[in-house]
């Protein structure tokens, strides 16, 4: 694939804007598996700030489309 092909894919997809939305939703929810499995803290932005979630914490208030895996087993197993 040529360079220019590249351009006009990516130019496509950040004018749509679906998939780069599905995209941040996906690396959200990886990465708060991530965190989860290691049990190490996570950082989001909120609100104009850096705040620090436990993702193991049942009453931490989550950002949107973040989920803890459903078997505990980090996604990146098995690949």
């Amino acid at each position: 694939m040529s360079n220019e092909e590249i351009s006009q894919r990516l130019r496509r997809a950040f004018e749509d804007g679906e998939q780069v939305d599905r995209a941040m939703k996906k690396a959200g929810q990886r990465a708060f598996q991530y965190h989860a499995w290691t049990k190490t803290t996570l950082r989001v932005w909120r609100d104009g700030r850096v705040v620090e979630i436990d993702p193991n914490d049942p009453n931490a208030e989550l950002p949107d489309g973040f989920e803890k895996p459903e078997d505990g087993t980090p996604p990146w197993v098995g690949l």
